[in-house]
């Protein structure tokens, strides 16, 4: 019997088997000329295509013109054969192909028997002549190798030439492609338009993609051709990996851990405590065939589990409790001498650090850290001015009655302060620091 885990497992790559392997439409073209010795055009000469990582074979025939055109074909690399009654068989191996990037192989066949056979190894395209787009294909071993935090391949786009990234904060996405709009941009995953309408951003999409299920992608900045234009900005053309005539399966597992890291500098001049960053990435990726030559299965799995915290006065600002004397309804205030004129400094006042002390909050009266009073400043004793005295709600209220207990109960349900500088008086109001916990985790195939 299938344990919960092994049947997921199963389930999992036969539905992405199911579904992957007959959508695949992120494909590109291989077009050429076939001519003889003498440069004359070869007509009727059978031109086959065969795929080196799955060995699917596509075949065309020359037209009068001698030309072939192979319009839809998934990326990868291929064997072009040529045959033709009278002449030697000519093979040209290593062409790879694109996404987006039609290739051309033209052919040169000499006189001769058609069992004999000139192979040429072909060499990378030096010069794209197809058409006049600007852009650049990234590569399944780029995606593979370059660090990607968050695991996300379309990050490697802000990488290109004439694209740029405004600083956090920015509204919109903040990515920018030759001085486009951050959301003039289009994205496709095989051939199959995959935006954000809401908020669009060009380096997500409507679907989870990993560097896992990506065979590589194009990047195309200036000058689009028709089936990728619709925006000014880039148009990102995702082809998605598929099955080979060999079974294939890797699995992974990342790990990042708070406790595999030193705590920040400002975070220890708070004396705050080490912020929680604990990532943990893992999944598989499985392919093979299902019929030799004819269907293949790719599935991937991946899932992400993230647990972090952040500074909560970064999207709230401090938070404002009260100090334990305001929670037991004694609430200090400063006295100052009557005589003092705080405009002139005439009079008898008091000064901490050079300033004034005209009331609570016009100068940091207790230490930020602690709460206690800083020097010069106590409690009264008797009628005594420029000090700190108290007013007790129960001493006061006329019959002597406590805080009442729901309310004090509500009270002690907030944290203590732990800041008290930057909001409230600091002897009865004073603010509260700390990380908040954020967790999330999402999964893709």
């Amino acid at each position: 019997m299938l344990k919960p885990v092994g049947l997921f497992f199963v389930l999992s790559v036969l539905l992405v088997s199911c579904t992957v392997s007959f959508a695949q439409t992120g494909t590109s073209s291989i077009t050429g000329t076939i001519r003889d010795s003498n440069g004359a055009a070869v007509p009727g000469a059978t031109v086959t295509a065969r795929n080196d990582a799955t060995g699917v074979v596509s075949t065309q025939t020359t037209t009068e013109s001698g030309l072939y055109s192979f319009a839809s074909l998934p990326v990868g690399k291929y064997t072009i054969t040529i045959e033709k009654q009278g002449f030697k068989t000519l093979q040209k191996t290593n062409n790879t192909l694109q996404v987006g990037e039609p290739l051309s192989v033209d052919g040169t066949v000499e006189i001769g028997q058609v069992s004999e056979t000139v192979t040429i190894i072909e060499g990378p395209e030096q010069l794209q002549n197809s058409n006049a787009t600007i852009g650049n294909v990234v590569e399944q071993k780029a995606i593979e190798a370059l660090p990607l935090n968050g695991r996300n391949p379309l990050t490697l786009l802000l990488l290109e030439p004439g694209v740029v990234q405004r600083s956090f904060g920015g509204a919109g996405s903040g990515v920018h492609v030759n001085g486009a709009r951050d959301r003039a941009y289009n994205v496709t995953i095989d051939g199959i338009e995959a935006n954000e309408s809401s908020v669009p951003n060009p380096v997500s999409n409507l679907y989870r993609i990993t560097p896992d299920n990506i065979q590589e992608y194009k990047v195309t900045t200036n000058n689009a051709t028709a089936e990728e234009g619709r925006n000014s900005g880039a148009s990102i053309s995702i082809a998605t990996r598929a099955g080979t005539s060999e079974f294939h399966g890797t699995g992974f597992f990342f790990l990042r851990n708070e406790a595999l890291n030193s705590n920040e500098w400002y975070q220890n001049a708070q004396k705050t405590p080490k912020p929680l960053i604990r990532l943990n990435q893992f999944g598989y990726e499985m392919s093979g065939p299902i019929i030799k030559k004819k269907t293949f299965f790719f599935g991937s799995y991946g899932y992400n589990r993230v647990d972090f915290t952040q500074p909560i006065d970064q999207t709230f600002g401090f938070p404002t409790v009260y100090t334990s004397q305001a929670r037991a309804g004694n609430f200090r205030y400063f006295a100052p001498d009557p005589t003092c004129n705080t405009s002139t400094g005439a009079g008898n006042c008091l000064r901490i650090n050079g300033v004034i002390v005209a009331r609570n909050g016009s100068t940091p009266l207790v230490n930020p850290s602690t709460g206690a009073y800083v020097p010069g400043i106590h409690d009264c004793v008797g009628a005594e001015t420029n000090c700190i005295r108290t007013y007790s709600t129960q001493a006061n209220n006329g019959k002597g009655l406590a805080l009442d207990s729901v309310f004090a109960g509500l009270l002690k349900s907030y944290p203590l302060p732990n800041n008290f500088v930057g909001a409230g008086d600091g002897l009865n109001t004073a603010t509260f620091a700390w990380n908040p916990p954020t967790g999330g985790s999402w999964s893709g195939d």
